[in-house]
């Protein structure tokens, strides 16, 4: 898996030029293309696969590793599904408070 998808588990595409600079947009993308000799732009999707929901186990297991942005990403994701598994959103909301006390 493409680490990118590991680190922003909500992205679902980004677009990559020849010199293994990744955009969120694919107009970011072509604009610094045109720095480069090779002008092309790869658009590149999360395979099926890895677009399915992870355990609640093994994203609770993961949360006192995240990062603050990981963290949040990872809350913005569960919360906007259907039914939220209130186990991963209290870890992860743990986990962010965590985060913003040592931020002070």
């Amino acid at each position: 898996m493409d680490n990118i998808f590991k680190e922003k588990p909500t992205l679902q595409e980004y677009f990559a030029t020849s010199d293994g600079t990744k955009f969120y947009t694919e107009s970011m993308a072509k604009n610094h293309s045109k720095t480069l000799e090779d002008k092309t732009v790869t658009h590149v999707v999360r395979p099926a696969e890895e677009s399915a929901k992870e355990t609640a186990a093994d994203i609770i297991a993961k949360a006192p590793e995240m990062d603050l942005e990981t963290a949040n990403d990872y809350l913005d994701s569960e919360t906007s599904l259907e039914k939220p598994r209130k186990s991963v959103v209290q870890a992860l909301e743990k986990r962010i408070e965590e985060l913003e006390k040592l931020e002070e």
